[in-house]
This record gives structure tokens, sequence and C-alpha cells, in this order.
């Protein structure tokens, strides 16, 4: 019966009403801790999974990395309220301890009990504080890679647009080239054409005039001669327009 006495006075007290409050505390702040975890490691497998695809754009790439760092502003805000609960269950702890050796005499067994508690609970709680840093400096070098990859496809990206201009402008000059040769090759043709007319009026011109061979046996092989070089000339230019 005094047992029980003693325990409703406790809960009459500012001290038990501390130690309540300061437990809902550590339970709610742990809950919290657990689902950013849990989200981080979500959105970590996101962005792995989102990498992997060999088939995502650079907008898609650009568009999770400014999804990412908004997630990392999240993140380092919710650090920082955890952070700012901490401190003041820090300090809800200190108040509760000066109270505890205030009532020491008291409630020796209970503050032994409620001490263990709360060291379990401070001490989980530390744990899954560091776990959380570990995955945040994870997530941290991961973003640093991607950024680096994005970097090297930005630059790949930029070699290969130059390489096009210049693949280019060889194709316009060699159609340009080509064209010059287009030219000259039907200019070569009309040439052609026309002395395949003189030739033939030179052959009936020879037949009629048989009996003047060989006065004009001179002038005929002046023009022969003339001819075997334009035809030379002609074959040269058609081998180099071939090649």
């Amino acid at each position: 019966m005094e047992f029980l006495t003693v325990h409703v006075q406790w809960w009459k007290r500012p001290s038990g009403v501390a130690a309540v409050c300061l437990g809902l505390l550590c339970v709610l702040l742990l809950a919290g801790i657990i689902g950013l975890s849990v989200y981080c490691k979500f959105k970590r497998d996101q962005l792995h999974i989102s990498y992997n695809n060999p088939t995502e754009e650079r907008d898609q790439l650009r568009t999770s990395y400014n999804n990412l760092t908004k997630e990392r502003d999240q993140l380092q805000a919710s650090y920082s309220l955890l952070t700012e609960e901490r401190d003041q269950l820090r300090t809800s702890y200190n108040t509760l301890t000066k109270e505890r050796d205030q009532l020491q005499a008291s409630y020796s067994l209970l503050t032994e009990e409620r001490d263990q508690q709360l060291r379990t609970s401070y001490n989980n709680l530390t744990k899954e504080r560091d776990q959380l840093r570990t995955s945040y400096n994870n997530l941290t070098k991961e973003r640093d890679q991607l950024h680096t990859r994005y970097n090297n496809l930005t630059k790949e990206r930029d070699q290969l647009q130059a390489s096009y201009s210049l693949l280019t402008e060889e194709r316009d000059q060699l159609r340009t080239s080509y064209n010059n040769l287009t030219k000259e090759r039907d200019q070569l043709q009309a040439s052609y054409s026309l002395l395949t007319e003189e030739r033939d009026q030179l052959r009936t011109s020879y037949n009629n005039l048989t009996k003047e061979r060989d006065q004009l046996q001179a002038s005929y092989s002046l023009l022969t001669e003339e001819r075997d070089q334009l035809r030379t000339s002609y074959n040269n230019l058609t081998k180099e327009r071939d090649q």
C-alpha cells in the first residue's frame, strides 16, 4: 500500500510528468529517424535505377540531379530539426537529472529504473543517429559521382558536336568540288563533241581532197599531232576526273 501511495504521488509530481514527456519525445524522435532512413534508402534506390537505365537522356539526368539536390536540402532541414529536438531533449534530460538529484532520497529505486530506460533509449538514439549520418555521407558520395559522370557526358557531347561540325564542313567542300568537276566534265564533253564534228569534217575533206593530199600533208600532220595532244589531254583529264 505504501508503494502504491508513493507511485501515485510520483505521477502527481512535475518530475514524473517530465519523465513521461521525455519518454514520448524519445519514441517520436526514434520513429522520425527510422522513417527518414527508410525514405533516404528508397530515394537512393530510385536514383540507382534511373542512372542504370541506358535510354535516359541528358534532360532526365539533369532533372534527377535537381530532385536529388532538393531531397538533400530537405534532408538537411530534417537533420537540423532532429538536432534541435535532440538538444531540447538533452536540456530536458539535464533538468530531469537535477530534479532526480533533489528527490534522490525518496525515489532512488524509481530513479535507477528511469535512468536505465533513458540510457538505453539514448544509446539507441545515438546508434540510429550515427547510421543516419553514414547514410547521408553515402548519399553525398553518390551525388558527387553522378555529378562527375554528368560532366564527362557533357564533354563527350561537346566533342561529338565539334566533330559533326567538321564533318559537315568537309561534306560541303566535297560537294563543291564535285560540282566543279561536273562542270569541267560537261565542258570537256562539249569540247569533245566539237572535236568529233571537226574530225568528221576533216575526214570528208580528206576524201574530197585526196588529190591535194601531198600538198596538204604537212598541214594534216600538224592537225593530227594537235588532235593527238588534245586527246591525250582529254584522257588525262578523264583519269583525273575519275580519281
